[in-house]
This record gives C-alpha cells, structure tokens and sequence, in this order.
C-alpha cells in the first residue's frame, strides 16, 4: 500500500487546506497468492468488511450472532469453520439486557466465561450525526488498549435502532448510515456484523432500501421451522469468497437460568449445531436490479417511460443490465409495458 504524498504539483496554487492522501497498491505489486488472511471466519465473512445477518423476528438470529461473537473470542472452530480470535464489541442498542442473559446461558451451557467481548449498553445512532461514529472509533481503539487485543468484529443489533429517525426505504437516509459503517470499519480495521430483519414478503430478502444489499460483502439470511425447532442460517450473497449457497443447521436449546424474583422459572437459549434440512422450495427472490425498479416505481406510484427508467438507475447499474431486467420482469408479469411505458401491475396510469 502507497501513500500519494509525493505526486502533488510543485506549481499549481496550494488550496487552504492540504489534499487528502490516498492510499493505493499498484497492480503489478500484488502478490501472486490469494489472501487468506483476509477471512476472519473460514468461509463466512472476511476482516473489514461488512455483513447482514437477517430474518423474521424470533428466527434466532441475535443467539446466532451471540454464538458467533462468542467463538471470534475464543478462536478455534465454529460450526466447523476456522476461526481467527479477536476482541468482539456488541452494540446492543436494541437490548441490552437481553443480549447479557443470553451470554449468561452461554457460558452456563459451555461452562466457561467469555472473555474480550464487550457489550456497549447505551444507544448507538449512525445515522443522526457523526457523533456516535466517532465514539465508536474511540471506544474500540481504548478496550483495545485495556484487554490488549486487537478489535476484529463489531455486531451492530439492530440496523432499525442504529438508524434511528432514517427512513429504512430511503436510499438518501439509509446511504449515511453506511457511510458511517465504512468508516468505523476503515479507521478501526474491524469486520462490521448488522442483525437486521425480513421485508414482509420474506422471498424478496431483508427489509429496506434494496441498494444495503449492494453495499453489503455478506448475506446471511436465517430462517426456522417451528413445527420441527430447526433452524438455518444460509449465505445468500457473498462479494469475494466462496460459499454462496451454504447451508448453516442449528437448534435452541434451552437453558435453565434458576428463579426469578416471584418465584417462576427462569430460561434461556444456545445455539447448537445440527445437520441444516433439505431447503424447501419457495417463490425465487427477485435480483437486485429487479428490487431497485420495483422500489422506484413504488415510490412513484405510477408508471414512467422505459428510458427514464433506465436513466433514473444511471452510475448504479449499466443501461444494459437495467434494459435486460425491466425485460424478464415484463415476461415474468412482474411489469406491464404499453407504448413503452412500464407499470406495475395494478398501479395508477403512468405520470410521464
């Protein structure tokens, strides 16, 4: 990596403040070897990255995350994949109390104490100022410093109460929010883990602005069964490893946590590992082009010319794959085109 302090125009005006630098690498520098070292856990999600774990409320998803928290500190193997040891901060914005029990049942189930992770109980706001984004910073760089580790994840749970006051359908509000996240993952070196939850048709993947997806380095989507207790994390997308596809089994199982103050019982919950059941077939979920129209021409609530369309998704996605797109959802009844305009099906007149 290269620092461009030296490529600055001895000739032209300097402004009032000094450029800021930028780093590089130069092609013909890179290694020959793939960079192993840049996964944190074997397959699964890489070191400064970004990931959404996500699905419907009481899935399982924060006790999969608090398992997988949990393994970063101890390092060794989880769920059969090899895991590099690291500290772990949890931003438990949503509750806090909840994510200290169920630590609690961790270690009474695998009779042991966790050590490097920890739980920041006050509210954490990404998308309100620069704030909280810098106290995350500090924060990691000072527990670096007392427990002597180096920071290597941050669970942020949940994106709706990290974002609070954002419209989680807005891309304007909702790309502040990642800002946010890519520097506190930049400045910090740290993998960033969002718990997030399912639209409300669970087939068309996580709830909100569909350019998070595009953002995100890995998917993680989870789902259960009530009937039978099993339990599935799959990764749906992953940008530069290999595993899209795979298929995580899992359980709850229960722990008891003793007596409460008015004498009932009290309980919690682990992750245990299980064979993941053969996926049941569902509706496919649309690409991520096909959500980004459906979600411009919801908003527009009318139909619009093919072209502006296709112009409207312009730096994001090239022309092409946009015409290509509009095609297969106008084939699959997704859309209706007349005189070239595009609808959904069901909405007013186009407004050109």
């Amino acid at each position: 990596m290269r620092v461009a302090d030296d490529l600055i125009d001895i000739n032209r005006p300097m402004s009032r403040f000094r450029p800021r630098e930028l780093e590089f690498d130069l092609a013909q520098d890179l290694p020959d070897e793939p960079e192993h070292e840049e996964e944190l856990i074997e397959g699964l999600i890489g070191r400064q990255a970004m990931s959404v774990l996500y699905g419907d409320s009481n899935c399982g998803k924060t006790f999969l995350a608090i398992d997988l928290a949990a393994a970063v500190c101890r390092g060794g193997l989880w769920m059969g994949r090899n895991v590099d040891a690291g500290l772990v901060i949890y931003l438990a914005s949503e509750a806090p109390r909840s994510v200290r029990e169920r630590l609690k049942a961790y270690h009474r189930r695998h009779k042991c104490k966790v050590a490097n992770l920890v739980i920041v109980k006050s509210p954490i706001n990404l998308f309100e100022s620069e704030a909280d984004t810098t106290a995350v910073i500090s924060f990691i760089r000072k527990m670096e410093t007392i427990h002597g580790v180096k920071c290597e994840l941050v669970i942020g749970d949940t994106l709706a109460r990290l974002s609070a006051g954002a419209n989680e359908n807005s891309g304007e509000d909702m790309g502040v929010v990642v800002k946010h996240i890519d520097r506190i993952r930049q400045e910090a070196g740290v993998h960033f883990l969002l718990i997030h939850h399912s639209g409300k048709d669970a087939a068309k993947g996580m709830r909100g602005w569909s350019g998070l997806r595009a953002a995100t380095d890995t998917e993680i989507e989870v789902t259960s069964d009530e009937a039978t207790g099993a339990r599935v994390a799959q990764i749906t997308k992953q940008r530069d490893m290999g595993g899209k596809g795979d298929r995580i089994g899992f359980r709850l199982a229960t722990v008891d946590m003793g007596v409460g103050r008015w004498g009932a019982a009290r309980t919690s919950c682990v992750v245990v590992p299980m064979e993941a059941p053969v996926k049941r077939a569902r509706g496919k979920r649309p690409s991520e082009i096909a959500g980004a129209i459906v979600e411009f021409l919801t908003a527009r609530n009318s139909g619009c010319l093919k072209g502006a369309a296709v112009k409207h998704f312009e730096g994001r996605y090239s022309r092409q794959s946009v015409y290509r797109e509009i095609s297969k959802m106008i084939e699959g009844g997704l859309l209706i085109e007349v005189a070239g305009v595009i609808t959904m099906p069901g909405t007013p007149g186009p407004n050109l």
